[in-house]
């Protein structure tokens, strides 16, 4: 009975608490602070209007392709029969990673299936020149051949870095954080090294809607990362490491004739009959298979782009990590508004050669841009990734005084900001701020710190609720810190 009374007594005061809430209009315990007057005014500037601005092309979202899987058009020359068979058969067996279904296919009907995707493949492909030392066995290097391949796979080692291709592809579980790429765990035992080669170059070559970028590596530098692929224990399987180096000189096959390894003769009957299982397993809806009719209706592709900065969105495939109004990625920071947080000249130079903001991020690759087309992508991004129309930018002409400075530097200090950012010391779990002056425009700087999750709902930094004067403060000391000229 006293446990009945007690809940009754409390659903009255709840009752009695929302009703004051409702008449009031307000919270009984607090009210939220009311923003200054500079702030709701930058917030115009920056915020705009909930629509974006209207963009001269529509961007091709990588995550919305198609087909998900890659054309099979020459599969058969781009993989060894052997690998092909285990594949089909068990693909998660294979790559850790795979999102093919394993279709319980008998041995028969395997081969069956490689024989179609054979009769449709090309007579070869293009054939690269290595150096014959390169084919070899390791055991059957001379040591000077050894320590000359070795060199090379060293050199692909160091692009594969500045690169970031961990950031994709997994190898053996670790990396692949923005979750595309298949795990290279056992790459070496599945390609050949000319279509390696060649996919590396031209990615949308072979697979037109890849998210895969191109990285416009020279032909030295296509070679040290081939070999680096081909030859490094991190791309063998497992089995090969305890095996001894006398089963390992790469993929048994792989660098073999394509006609050696991968090729069965077509028969009439057996071609048919792949054919078949490939159209009754639907194959079709993730690949483009040459001669299978499409049971639905296919959406036909995007003209080749015209613009010219579109032409550069899709060709290192940015939104594959980006988004860009609500489409793309979501690895990688927004696009949309860009051109009103970052200065011109430092998004050109960052696109360039990409330097470390978030040190426990991973980094953006470098892209080997040249640099009109860094000048395009700058150009594009400060006309277009805008947040609305703007007033006029209270801080653009401002000249910092000593005074001013000073004080910002001791409230960074005082609100514990080093923490988090380091500018001379300090940590590392948000942007590095040593030259935060010459990244970010002034007025967003201020904007940021007012309320830091307004244009970042997911922001792990704190909102401080800084009054004006403290938020123009920290501004003034940020804003000075730049390269030293």
């Amino acid at each position: 009975m006293i446990k009945d009374m007690n809940y009754i007594s409390s659903f009255v005061i709840a009752c009695v608490a929302l009703g004051y809430i409702l008449v009031s209009g307000r919270v009984v315990f607090a009210e939220p602070p009311k923003p200054d007057p500079l702030f709701l005014e930058l917030e115009a500037m920056y915020r705009g209007d909930k629509d974006y601005k209207q963009l001269p092309f529509v961007p091709e979202n990588p995550h919305k392709r198609l087909k998900n899987g890659p054309t099979l058009k020459n599969v058969t020359h781009k993989a060894n029969k052997e690998w092909l068979k285990k594949w089909i058969s068990n693909p998660g067996e294979m790559v850790p990673n795979a999102r093919m279904p394993r279709l319980m296919l008998s041995d028969d009907e395997i081969e069956a299936v490689l024989a179609y995707l054979t009769s449709i493949a090309d007579k070869e492909l293009p054939k690269q020149e290595w150096e014959p030392y390169l084919l070899k066995n390791e055991d059957d290097m001379a040591d000077d051949e050894y320590e000359s391949m070795d060199e090379l796979v060293s050199g692909g080692k160091a692009i594969w870095g500045r690169a970031r291709c961990n950031i994709c592809h997994p190898v053996k579980g670790k990396g692949g954080a923005v979750g595309v790429g298949p795990d290279l765990g056992a790459v070496a035992e599945k390609v050949n090294r000319d279509w390696l080669y060649l996919w590396i170059r031209e990615p949308q070559s072979y697979f037109h809607q890849t998210q895969m970028p191109r990285y416009r590596f020279k032909d030295d530098e296509l070679r040290q990362l081939v070999e680096y692929l081909m030859k490094d224990w991190d791309f063998r399987p497992e089995e090969e490491e305890t095996a001894g180096t006398d089963k390992v000189s790469e993929s048994k096959g792989a660098e073999e004739d394509t006609e050696d390894k991968s090729s069965i003769i077509p028969e009439g009957t057996l071609v048919e009959k792949g054919k078949r299982i490939i159209e009754l397993n639907r194959c079709f809806i993730c690949h483009e298979i040459e001669g299978v009719s499409e049971l639905l209706p296919v959406r036909s592709e995007k003209s080749e782009p015209t613009n010219e900065f579109e032409k550069l969105l899709n060709d290192i495939r940015c939104m594959t990590c980006h988004n860009i109004q609500g489409n793309g990625g979501t690895f990688a920071p927004e696009l949309t508004h860009e051109g009103s947080k970052l200065k011109r000249s430092w998004i050109k130079g960052f696109v360039e050669t990409p330097d470390i903001i978030r040190p426990l991020l991973q980094q953006m690759p470098k892209f080997n841009l040249t640099s009109e087309e860094a000048e395009t992508a700058a150009n594009f991004v400060e006309e277009f990734f805008v947040s609305g129309e703007f007033l006029l930018d209270k801080f653009a002409d401002i000249k910092s005084t000593e005074e001013e400075i000073s004080k910002g530097k001791e409230l960074y200090e005082a609100k514990g900001c080093k923490t988090c950012h380091t500018i001379e010391g300090g940590g590392v779990v948000g942007p590095n701020l040593k030259r935060v002056g010459d990244r970010l425009e002034n007025g967003f700087i201020f904007f940021h710190l007012k309320d830091p999750h307004h244009e970042t709902p997911d922001a792990v930094e704190p909102n401080y609720n800084l009054t004006d004067e403290e938020a123009t403060a920290i501004t003034h000391f940020l804003m000075s810190c730049k390269s030293k000229e």
